[in-house]
C-alpha cells in the first residue's frame, strides 16, 4: 500500500496533465508495483534536497517514471512521465530477478 501522506503543487500537476497527459492523483498505485525500480536521482539531487525516481506499473497509464522527494515524511510528487526506451529496459530486468 502506498504512503498516505502524498503531496504536490496543482499548478505543477495541472502542467504535467496539459504537457503529458498524466494526473498524479491517477499514479499513486506505482508504489504498489513489486518490480518497481525505486532510486535516488543523482544528477538532480542537491545538498538542499534528495529527490528520488521510479520506474514502475499503474492501472491508469501503465508503465511510468515519477519524480519525486520525501520531506517532513511526505512523498511531494515533482514530475512523472511515460517511461522511454532505457527506462523500459531497466523495469523489464528488475522484473526477471
Amino acid at each position: 500500500m502506498y504512503n498516505m501522506f502524498m503531496i504536490w503543487d496543482e499548478d505543477k500537476r495541472e502542467k504535467v496533465i496539459r504537457e503529458r497527459n498524466i494526473d498524479f492523483a491517477k499514479i499513486l498505485d506505482i508504489f504498489d508495483d513489486d518490480f518497481a525500480v525505486d532510486f535516488q536521482d543523482l544528477e538532480h539531487s542537491t545538498s538542499a534536497e534528495t529527490r528520488y525516481k521510479i520506474i514502475g506499473m499503474t492501472a491508469q497509464y501503465g508503465l511510468i517514471t515519477l519524480v519525486y522527494t520525501i520531506a517532513d515524511n511526505q512523498d511531494r510528487f515533482i514530475t512523472a512521465w511515460k517511461s522511454d526506451e532505457w527506462e523500459t529496459k531497466e523495469y523489464e530486468q528488475n522484473r526477471k530477478w
